[in-house]
């Protein structure tokens, strides 16, 4: 490659974080506020997510299984509180006021309450403990589920520039991604210098982050404005906004793709497997996850660069493929070099951070495809942007729950024999040649099958290329000509049409 088509690279690729630093649409403050409002959500999460079963069965002296059953009930809750959150933040309130900006206000004290209530020891008996934990985490769950649905909602309401969205999503991908990786990182690392004060060291953390994630949580209310709320929209009856949803082919895609995804996570939950049994070196899964994690950040980096040719579906659909076709050449190729296995899995981690983020933002996207459907459809521009993203967290929490039960068959598939328990001693088993096997056909198959078969399910989504433009052009004139009517029928009111300059 000459200097110059060197310079040309480098010119392009800081013109495109240039935009992001300059976006037309979005202030610094704004960037900021959201930014800041899901890093510390991810931090509560995370804290939640790391070292909450590992407590509950250590110090909280609370079986297993009844953390199973707490674990199914607040699941049940998250599928029940998305879609109810996403009904309730599409509606106004009484003085016509936005319900998702206030939520964001009202919501991270218990959030951040309750998650560092779970890490505390009541000196009361096992049965009030269980209930203890039965009620602060419910409210964790709700609380936590409700935040998430404000902020998605708000997100998806200051713009309708398809391009300036892309960066605002990009930086909140940085800042989430952090917010979530610092519990899992610290965490340990003080738990291993300190083993003798373990429970202190998880009080200390869920305080810190719960302290820290409420301060941060909290920022989007002072800073972030809903752009898309004009004065010519009206609020659509809920039988009408469940219409719109149902022309949402795009969020659709994206649903069912997050459903099938299940089965690659299977694949993620047995590396742990795969590294311990058939490896027998544990520590790969540090070299592999460093490269993973590394590669990541990187394909958020490009987000802005690639955003340029391929559109939020595009690097969606191709990071499927791409994961799809390693994994391929995985079991292909055998696991005899260690070299060979960590640059694979290493490498299947780039293009994750990038489909994150530009999952939030085709599902932004897809609410000006809504609009432009129910418009052409039933003469009214219905956006149900709490709804879309509260049916998207349905789905993740359907996946979830799925592939709770998917990987387990799978170890069952395969005879994996778990440890035999023998009073106080615990007696491991060592695998047959078969089954170790098995738990490397397990995780290649499940990463093929995971991978490509989402990929072809986003194929499915045709809301781009020149396609999305002739919408959007479209979509911007009925705006246009909405806005002029009402401001003739209300000369008194002057209001900016909507989304100002994106329009």
């Amino acid at each position: 490659m000459s200097k110059e088509e060197k310079q040309s690279a480098g010119s392009k690729w800081k013109a495109a974080w240039g935009h992001i630093v300059h976006n037309p649409t979005f202030t610094i403050r704004e960037q900021f506020g959201y930014s800041s409002g899901i890093m510390g959500n991810s931090m509560a999460q995370d804290v939640e997510a790391y070292a909450l079963t590992l407590f509950l069965t250590r110090f909280m002296g609370i079986a297993a299984s009844f953390v199973i059953i707490l674990e199914m009930v607040a699941k049940i809750a998250n599928i029940i509180v998305d879609p109810l959150a996403g009904v309730i933040l599409d509606r106004k309130g009484k003085n016509g006021r936005s319900r998702a900006k206030a939520f964001t206000l009202v919501m991270p004290l218990p959030l951040a309450v309750s998650s560092i209530l779970l890490f505390v020891v009541p000196g009361i008996g096992l049965t009030a403990r269980i209930v203890y934990v039965f009620v602060f985490y419910l409210l964790y769950c709700i609380t936590d589920g409700f935040y998430d649905m404000a902020l998605s909602t708000i997100s998806a309401r200051m713009t309708t520039n398809p391009k300036d969205r892309k960066n605002f999503y990009t930086v909140a991908q940085f800042a989430s991604t952090l917010g979530g990786m610092l519990p899992s990182g610290l965490i340990p690392i003080f738990v291993a210098i300190y083993m003798e004060k373990e429970a202190l060291i998880y009080l200390l953390f869920a305080i810190f982050f719960g302290v820290a994630g409420f301060a941060l949580m909290i920022i989007p209310y002072f800073t972030l404005r809903e752009k898309t709320a004009a004065a010519w929209r009206k609020e659509a009856p809920i039988a009408l906004n469940f219409k719109a949803l149902m022309l949402n082919r795009p969020m659709w895609c994206l649903i069912l793709s997050q459903i099938v995804d299940s089965v690659r996570q299977v694949c993620y939950s047995g590396l742990a497997y795969f590294y311990l049994e058939t490896l027998g070196s544990f520590w790969m899964a540090s070299v592999a996850g460093t490269i993973s994690a590394t590669l990541s950040y990187l394909g958020i980096a490009a987000v802005p660069f690639i955003g340029a040719k391929l559109s939020s579906r595009d690097i969606i659909m191709y990071g499927y493929f791409y994961t799809g076709i390693l994994y391929i050449l995985f079991l292909l190729i055998g696991y005899k070099s260690l070299l060979v296995v960590a640059l694979i899995v290493g490498f299947a981690g780039l293009p994750n951070g990038a489909m994150s983020s530009s999952r939030n933002i085709l599902l932004a996207d897809s609410t000006d495809y809504m609009e432009y459907m129910t418009w052409k459809k039933y003469g009214e521009p219905v956006r149900s942007e709490a709804m879309v993203f509260a049916l998207r967290s349905t789905a993740s929490r359907i996946s979830g729950f799925w592939k709770s039960l998917l990987f387990p068959a799978g170890l069952v598939l395969i005879g994996y024999v778990s440890a035999k328990s023998f009073g106080s001693t615990t007696i491991s088993v060592v695998q047959s040649t078969e089954t170790l096997n098995g738990i490397f056909y397990l995780i290649t198959v499940s990463g093929i099958v995971g991978n490509i078969v989402p990929g072809i399910i986003m194929s499915f989504d045709h809301y781009t290329g020149k396609r999305k433009e002739k919408i959007l052009e479209e979509l911007y004139e009925m705006r246009a000509e909405r806005q002029a009517e009402w401001d003739k029928e209300h000369p008194a009111v002057t209001e900016p049409a909507e989304g100002g300059s994106e329009a």
